[in-house]
């Protein structure tokens, strides 16, 4: 199959005009002019779109599917917000899975084709699964209900090995240590460690709160009883980030996410130096009060930066184009870093590039088509087309070359 458009944005090469991509197999056999590709390929179905523009599908980094939209709790004060949603756990698990349907499907209709999703022992993942998006659960566990670190980690582990049976072809479950707040230090070091030997990510939420900031230096801030019993384990003297690495949870395979307050050069230096990616959720940090990541920073030292929407209890829209636009005035970014930020950034911040996030030969054909084909040649067109993404003009969604996600109808060129 070549599909074509007036406009084809690979992220990791230049404009394509009037270009296509053949895709066989799933994957992208051939990225090149329309013209080029039809010649070499006489006899392959055509699809083309006019005014319309190709982009690699978005990649979204960490995003939880298991919340709605219209009762999120108050925000403004992450410490208050947390703990009325840790008050309201009980009610919310009657319409959870309903919830994460709904959240797949506006990411998927936003021309997400790659999500990761934490959930508590991976309580979203047949929605996800189900989605046609491909994606990684991270289960979080909480050591509060077991007796000891040992039992807490051991059935985390064999709660996400079990739900690895049947499982689409690109869809896995993975471990999350959901924060420094919740999980103790030991726990928090013995998941760390059993994901290392497997060769696994790992999936944290870092510095996102001034609340997570001030029990880790003092044992304060609020977050000290969000499951009613007060924690011993806060008031260490040191940043959220340099705990982290004090109980080994920074490495390579690890994906913190928010990193939002009291980042210091200090931290950013660790996380560079310990090769960990980074998660940017901007709106959710905005509406919890969590202040604002040290993007620029970070990516001056090298760290892996990709993007997430978080969860609609915090965040307005599972639209990561709509997410990467905010972060783009907030920088003051061009388009071309804004779409790489929302594919290829992504990919590479989970380890996955060469797999997706560009239209590139060999890569899963992954990719959105956006009602849009601006410019004319010699311009720079990326803005144009993350405003139009960002503002539901994803027209189709492509994952893994099935067609996912349609709105045209009759879409044959």
């Amino acid at each position: 199959m070549i599909f074509a458009a007036s406009l084809v944005l690979p992220v990791s090469a230049p404009p394509i005009r009037d270009g296509a991509l053949l895709v066989r197999e799933g994957r992208i056999a051939a990225v090149g002019s329309l013209r080029e590709l039809e010649r070499e390929n006489p006899d392959v179905e055509l699809r083309y779109f006019p005014r319309h523009t190709i982009i690699p599908g978005a990649v979204n980094t960490h995003a939880h599917l298991g919340f709605r939209r219209g009762d999120a709790p108050e925000g403004g004060s992450f410490s208050r917000w947390v703990n009325e949603l840790v008050s309201r756990l009980p009610e919310k698990e009657s319409w959870t899975p309903q919830a994460a349907r709904n959240s797949a499907r506006e990411a998927l209709e936003a021309g997400t084709t790659f999500l990761c999703d934490s959930s508590p022992y991976g309580e979203c993942l047949p929605q996800l699964a189900g989605s046609g998006m491909a994606g990684i659960v991270f289960a979080e566990f909480f050591p509060f209900m077991f007796d000891s670190p040992e039992e807490a980690v051991n059935s985390i582990e064999s709660t996400a090995l079990s739900l690895r049976d049947g499982l689409p072809l690109r869809v896995s479950v993975e471990t999350s240590v959901h924060a420094p707040y919740t999980v103790d230090p030991e726990s928090s070091r013995l998941a760390a460690r059993k994901a290392r030997e497997r060769g696994e990510r790992l999936a944290i939420h870092l510095s996102e709160s001034p609340e997570e900031y001030e029990f880790v230096l003092r044992g304060t801030g609020g977050l000290e009883r969000v499951f009613g019993e007060p924690v011993g384990w806060g008031g260490v003297g040191v940043s959220p980030v340099r705990y982290a690495e004090s109980v080994e949870l920074l490495g390579p395979g690890t994906i913190a996410a928010h990193l939002a307050s009291g980042v210091s050069e200090e931290d950013i230096e660790i996380l560079a130096r310990t090769g960990v990616a980074a998660t940017l959720c901007p709106r959710s940090n905005e509406y919890l009060g969590c202040g604002v990541s040290p993007l620029p920073e970070m990516l001056g030292r090298g760290i892996r930066v990709g993007m997430g929407t978080d969860g609609l209890w915090s965040s307005p829209s599972m639209n990561l184009f709509e997410e990467t636009l905010f972060a783009v005035n907030l920088y003051g970014l061009d388009g071309e870093m804004g779409l790489k930020l929302a594919t290829l950034y992504g990919a590479r911040a989970l380890g996955i590039a060469d797999e997706t996030g560009s239209l590139e030969t060999g890569k899963w054909a992954d990719f959105a088509l956006v009602k849009a084909a601006p410019g004319a040649p010699g311009e720079s067109p990326e803005m144009e087309i993350l405003e139009a993404a960002a503002n539901s003009a994803v027209a189709m969604t492509v994952v893994g070359g099935e067609l996912r996600y349609d709105r045209i109808g009759d879409y044959r060129g």
